[in-house]
């Protein structure tokens, strides 16, 4: 079903073996390289997930290596949650915030969900995200991104700010999902952006292609 891998931070033996379970699930590989920094981004994999096993989330924000933020899909998986740790993980560029207590087969069917193009958070971390970033869509960034996106990108844009998914993207446009993960990447380095979830808060409102 999918090709890439998947990279662990903070992994325990029992955090192991679940992300070797999770890989075999999803047709992907684990990335065991000592320097993760350097494997995560020297890969040539068009997908690749990294899972963030997390105790304490403010001392794992402090101490992560941004530099993996720049691509890819990123997924905490906590003990426990509270609204305020999810609007720190949305704030800091994670696609996914996942109880560890969950049984496997709802972590492996969200984690596919998010490898999809979805987002995985509670509502009440969404609305709260949202009422905090006032979710005003910056009338000169908009134009700067209009401006230097092609037409197939903007077309992407508009049906992603619509709720739709890659693959659902990809059926409307009558394209492969790895074809709009590619438009997806191209327009997050002309916006400067990280990842879909500050696509739809900059550009959520009302977004066309004209």
């Amino acid at each position: 079903m999918y090709d890439g891998e998947i990279f662990t931070i903070n992994e325990t033996p029992s955090n192991h073996i679940f992300a070797k379970s999770a890989a075999g699930l999803l047709n992907l590989s684990v990335n065991v390289e000592n320097n993760l920094t350097q494997a995560w981004l020297n890969t040539s994999s068009s997908t690749k997930i990294l899972i963030h096993f997390i105790d304490c989330i403010p001392k794992h924000l402090q101490q992560v290596d941004y530099e993996l933020f720049s691509s890819g899909t990123h997924i905490a998986i906590c003990p426990t949650l509270t609204v305020d740790d999810e609007l720190l993980l949305i704030e800091h560029g994670f696609n996914a915030a996942l109880p560890a207590s969950e049984s496997s087969y709802i972590l492996i069917k969200k984690m596919t969900n998010v490898i999809d193009g979805n987002l995985c958070f509670s509502n009440a971390a969404f609305s709260k995200f949202i009422l905090k970033t006032n979710r005003t869509p910056h009338k000169k960034e908009k134009l700067s991104l209009i401006s230097s996106t092609t037409k197939k990108e903007k077309e992407v844009i508009s049906l992603v700010c619509r709720g739709m998914s890659n693959e659902q993207v990809a059926n409307q446009l009558n394209v492969s999902i790895n074809t709009i993960k590619m438009h997806l990447q191209n327009i997050y380095k002309k916006s400067q952006i990280k990842n879909r979830g500050q696509l739809l808060l900059i550009y959520g409102q009302g977004f066309t292609t004209h």
